[in-house]
């Protein structure tokens, strides 16, 4: 019998501590006409917070995600979870989604 599974793609991240994070996303299609929305979720408390998705070039199908630094600085050392959607006029769906670790560097 045939299966469909429809689950994001995985993407584990680490990021530095106290540091700005950057991270630009390529995928192989046009996005012109996506919205998007991406949270950081602590895996304890389920606090969540927004990782700004900027549309970079949406016709070549690329987005940048950032966390400014401040923010940075006062999420917890460890591992979390984050997330990625993407909607069109007619569904939302998760894409990606996998481990946030933040990380201390001396």
């Amino acid at each position: 019998m045939a299966k469909f599974t429809q689950i994001p793609g995985e993407l584990d991240i680490i990021a530095t501590h106290g540091d700005d994070f950057l991270f630009t996303l390529d995928f192989d299609i046009n996005l012109t006409g996506y919205t998007f929305s991406s949270k950081f979720v602590v895996f304890a408390t389920n606090l969540e917070t927004t990782i700004t998705v900027t549309n970079t070039d949406l016709p070549l199908g690329q987005i940048k995600l950032s966390i400014p630094k401040a923010t940075m600085a006062i999420l917890p050392l460890g591992k979390s979870k984050w997330y990625l959607n993407w909607s069109t006029p007619t569904e939302t769906r998760r894409v990606l989604a996998g481990v946030f670790e933040i990380v201390k560097y001396p």
